[in-house]
C-alpha cells in the first residue's frame, strides 16, 4: 500500500509537471501487487497450518506421556538396581563384620593356646629339672645307702663279735626281730632272779646311726649312752654300760 501511495504521489507530481501516462498500466501494476500479496499470505497460511499440525496439543501431550512413562520406568529400574546394590553392600558389610569378629576370636584363642603352650613348656622344663634333681638325689641316696650298708655290715660284724663275747661271759642273747631290728636280752643281772630278762631293741636309722626303739625296764641314761656310742664307735663298751645301768636298777 505504501508502495502504491508512493507511486500515486509520483504520478501526481509528474502530472503536475505536465507528464501524462496511460490509465491501463496503473491497473495492471495494482493487480500484480495484489497477486504477490495473496501468494505471500497463502504461503504464510500453509506454513502456519503445517506448524500447527506438527505441534498440536493432543499429539504433544501423548508424546509427553509416553516419554514420561519411559523415563519413569528407567528411574524405577535404576532405583531397584540401587536398592539391590545397597542390600548387597549391607550383606557384604555384615559378612565382613562377622569375618572380623571370627578372626578376633581366633586370635584370642590362638593367644590362649600359645599361652597354655608356653605354660606347658615351662611346666615341662620344671618337671625335667625336678626329675633331674630327683635322679641326682636318688643316685646320691643310693650311694649313701650302699655306703651305710657297707658300714652296717661292718658294724654288725663287730656287733656279732661283741655278742659272742658277752654271750659267753654275761649270758647275753641277741635275736633278730621284725623290721630289721635286733633284740638284746641280758640275764644274770638280778641275783635273786637270774633268769629275769633285761632287754632293748636296736636298729640303724636312715642316717646310719644306732637307735634304740624300746627298752625294758626303761633307762633314762639310754640317750647319753647312744650319744657316747656315736662318738667313740665302740659297741662292746656300749653293751657293758647298758648292763651296768640295768644292774643299778636292781
Amino acid at each position: 500500500l505504501k508502495f502504491e501511495r508512493g507511486r500515486e504521489r509520483e504520478t501526481g507530481n509528474r502530472r503536475g509537471a505536465g507528464e501524462r501516462e496511460p490509465v491501463l498500466s496503473m491497473d495492471i501494476f495494482k493487480e500484480d501487487a495484489q497477486c504477490q500479496l495473496n501468494e505471500k499470505l497463502n504461503e504464510t497460511r500453509i506454513k502456519f497450518l503445517s506448524l500447527w499440525e506438527n505441534y498440536n496439543p493432543a499429539g504433544f501431550k501423548q508424546k509427553y506421556k509416553e516419554s514420561l512413562k519411559i523415563t519413569k520406568g528407567k528411574c524405577l529400574e535404576i532405583y531397584e538396581e540401587e536398592k539391590q546394590m545397597c542390600e548387597r553392600i549391607q550383606l557384604t558389610k555384615k559378612a565382613v563384620a562377622e569375618q572380623i569378629a571370627f578372626l578376633e576370636q581366633t586370635c584370642l584363642k590362638m593367644q590362649r593356646v600359645n599361652k597354655n603352650f608356653e605354660n606347658m613348656e615351662r611346666q615341662k622344663q620344671e618337671m625335667l629339672e625336678k626329675i633331674k634333681k630327683l635322679k641326682e638325689g636318688l643316685h646320691t641316696k643310693q650311694e649313701l645307702i650302699s655306703t651305710q650298708q657297707r658300714e652296717n655290715k661292718a658294724k654288725l660284724k663287730e656287733l656279732n663279735k661283741s655278742a659272742e663275747m658277752f654271750k659267753k661271759r654275761m649270758r647275753l642273747e641277741i635275736r633278730k626281730v621284725q623290721g630289721e631290728q635286733l633284740q638284746f636280752i641280758f640275764r644274770n643281772i638280778n641275783y635273786k632272779n637270774p633268769e629275769q630278762p633285761f632287754t632293748f631293741l636296736l636298729k640303724f636309722n636312715e642316717e646310719g646311726n644306732y637307735e634304740v626303739t624300746s627298752c625294758e625296764p626303761p633307762l633314762e641314761c639310754m640317750p647319753l649312752l647312744l650319744e657316747k656310742l656315736k662318738e667313740i664307735n665302740n659297741f662292746a663298751a656300749f653293751l657293758a654300760n647298758v648292763r651296768k645301768a640295768f644292774t643299778k636298777l636292781v
